[in-house]
């Protein structure tokens, strides 16, 4: 029972409020039951910004503020690109004059997301885990007094295919889950580890929350070591990680502050272990590397099994480390079986999930460099409940877009484009349903080695080819690419609740990329 549950934000009474009145009359005209989302009128945007924290009890909603990162929208009237900014009203953001039918929301300035709908209520919050009023800081590392008994033997890191063993830090109460680094080196075969030189690093978050003994905040504690999957048919040896023994630390205050070391005792306890076996069919994968661009290659597989806090009734709420995760042979494009095993120190009400990744790269001649190349990538993502990923051979549900172009322009081939705001067209995957479509946008940034993220267009899966928005590309500026990637989410709304429903289960996503192009 969802006792933390607060007031919808979709009820009439609680938008009315929300929006305010116009010359006497409702700013909002009804309520439609049947899709639990508010009408509008004929003209206007409501924008809101809800996050879910879902704890132990329940579940709690807090309304956004958006004045730091207000949304914007743009609309294209079939020559060019109008910016429509909004004003504030309580709990949201409110546009006006709005044509009907499609528009751009920039769902995140900063960031350059934006979301292609014709929606007129968009709320753009996000799922996270723990409770709501947790109080964060701006660390996201702090030193560590460690004092782990009766480890599993340890195993020390050889390759990128045998990890060796680590440790790893989940909170349940708090959004918070980091790697236990030990700097000094830990003997093969040890059993505990007792130093004062290692460290907590946030994967979760840059901010590092406080802990508060009398609000139940604690961590569990999870040693991965490492396993013998198989060999592939040249001979090669896969390893992969999973947990094998954890300890939940009781209550405890903690205020990182960079500087304190966090103290950590414990005595971790076997757990018991559940066995998959997979059956990979590496093979029909390698096959989507020339979908997703003519001349890419195989390149990164890997199989994970991962906690999903506080269940998948909302998707898959974030990253809380792996309970399982194994690394192919780069390049892996044979048939692979195996039987598995991982422990889940976690409660019943979290659920497990398999992911399945598999990228290619093409690698790309720089056009302000013609002897330097740079690896573009797509790939395939699978998000599914364990049980459905394993139950029969693994093979790829979901194909990449086909006839990737730009501004009627095979992408494949490198070229200057003539337009600031040039059209990306695809034809839809041969093989699955998309319900959405991510369109990216990337530019290699030579004298920093570094890619740059331009920001990503989500978009209905009817659609076939959207508009670069203003702010992507720049006048004479080269070294960009466009990766436009097929969705198939049954569960995301990708049009009044694009960020939050994105993490739903189950996830497939196929992509495929251009060769660099430049801006005339």
């Amino acid at each position: 029972m969802k006792l933390l549950r607060m007031s919808s934000l979709l009820g009439t009474t609680c938008v009315v409020w929300l929006a305010g009145c116009e010359s006497g009359t409702s700013f909002v005209e009804k309520d439609s039951q049947a899709t639990g989302q508010t009408l509008l009128a004929d003209d206007t945007v409501l924008v809101t910004k809800t996050t879910r924290f879902h704890t132990s009890v329940g579940i709690a909603e807090r309304v956004e503020d958006l004045s730091e990162s207000p949304p914007e929208i743009y609309v294209h009237d079939g020559a060019r690109f109008s910016l429509i900014t909004g004003s504030a009203v309580p709990g949201g953001w409110r546009f006006t004059g709005v044509p009907r039918g499609e528009y751009y929301l920039r769902a995140d300035p900063l960031n350059m997301v934006d979301i292609l709908t014709s929606a007129r209520h968009v709320d753009i919050g996000t799922n996270q885990w723990g409770r709501s009023d947790a109080v964060y800081t701006e660390v996201d590392w702090t030193p560590v007094q460690l004092d782990l008994q009766n480890l599993s033997p340890w195993v020390e890191w050889a390759d990128e295919l045998h990890l060796g063993s680590s440790l790893q830090a989940v909170s349940s109460e708090v959004e918070v889950m980091g790697g236990l680094e030990v700097y000094d080196r830990v003997p093969e075969g040890a059993t505990s580890i007792v130093t004062d030189e290692a460290g907590l690093v946030s994967y979760t978050s840059t901010r590092f929350p406080v802990f508060e003994a009398d609000r139940g905040d604690r961590l569990y504690v999870n040693q991965l070591n490492e396993s013998i999957a198989g060999r592939m048919p040249d001979g090669t040896e896969v390893g992969y990680v999973a947990v094998e023994r954890s300890v939940r630390l009781e209550p405890f205050d903690f205020v990182p502050d960079w500087e304190t070391p966090l103290p950590i005792t414990a005595v971790l306890q076997p757990l018991a272990p559940t066995e998959v076996a997979v059956d990979w069919r590496l093979s029909e994968f390698a096959r989507l590397a020339v979908e997703g661009h003519p001349r890419a290659t195989p390149f990164m597989a890997s199989f994970g099994v991962v906690p999903a806090p506080r269940g998948l009734a909302d998707g898959w709420l974030g990253y809380a480390g792996e309970l399982l995760w194994m690394d192919m042979p780069r390049g892996a494009a044979t048939d692979f079986t195996a039987r598995l095993r991982f422990g889940n120190p976690y409660p019943s009400d979290w659920g497990v999930v398999g992911q399945l990744l598999y990228s290619y790269v093409y690698p790309s001649q720089l056009q302000s460099d013609p002897t330097r190349f740079i690896n573009l990538s797509g790939g395939y993502i699978s998000t599914e409940l364990l049980e459905d990923l394993v139950s029969g051979p693994m093979v790829p549900k979901l194909s990449p877009p086909r006839s990737l172009r730009i501004d009627r322009k095979s992408a494949s081939a490198p070229y200057e484009v003539g337009s600031l705001q040039p059209v990306i067209s695809w034809v839809p995957p041969a093989v699955g349903r998309p319900t959405a479509y991510e369109v990216s946008v990337r530019q290699f940034l030579p004298e920093w080695g570094a890619m740059l993220n331009l920001g990503a267009i989500y978009v209905p899966g009817s659609v076939r080819d959207v508009r670069l928005p203003p702010g992507k590309l720049e006048s004479g500026a080269q070294n960009y690419f466009v990766r436009v990637t097929a969705i198939e989410a049954p569960h995301w709304d990708v049009e009044h609740h694009p960020l939050r429903s994105l993490e739903t289960v189950p996830s497939r996503s196929a992509s495929a990329f251009s060769s660099f192009f430049s801006v005339r």
